[in-house]
């Protein structure tokens, strides 16, 4: 009974200098939050910028700048990961996920453009809600323009 186990030591000798040079793959990257008007990388690194939603009250995030293929940093696109505890809510808030890549070196802006019920970013009056007045008004109020969060990336 000794011999199976020598082969199998000696098996797993051999294995060991195929897993030693092996990684978890890339690192994750950075995460940003909105607070985080100010991004520091270096050329192939990747980040994101994480901002709540919520569809459900018209809560949107739409990215501006930069186009696909700028030559300081490249858009990723986006994702919406649910957040933690409200998988089975309906109209839950939920965490939108820019992915960007620093491209080459030098300064650029992103711009989130934040849409509200309130705000909206496709022109449409928000509806509003009715109040008892005995004389008309002769003049509406403007519609709020939506938020332009600004973040400025530099890469190195």
């Amino acid at each position: 009974m000794r011999r199976p186990a020598r082969r199998l030591t000696a098996a797993a000798a051999l294995l060991l200098p195929l897993t030693a040079g092996c990684d978890d793959g890339p690192a994750a990257p950075a995460r940003y939050g909105p607070a985080d008007t100010r991004i520091t990388a270096h050329v192939g690194d990747r980040f994101e910028i994480a901002v709540q939603a919520n569809a459900s009250t018209r809560e949107e995030w739409h990215l501006v700048a930069p186009g696909p293929s700028a030559p300081v940093v490249r858009g990723g696109g986006s994702r919406t990961e649910t957040d933690p505890g409200t998988e089975e809510m309906d109209g839950a808030p939920h965490t939108v996920v820019f992915t960007f890549e620093a491209a080459g070196p030098g300064s650029a802006r992103i711009v989130l453009l934040h849409c509200t019920f309130a705000a909206p970013c496709d022109g449409r009056t928000p509806v509003s809600t009715p109040t008892p007045t005995v004389t008309p008004t002769a003049t509406a109020s403007p519609t709020p323009r939506p938020e332009r969060r600004v973040y400025t990336v530099t890469v190195g």
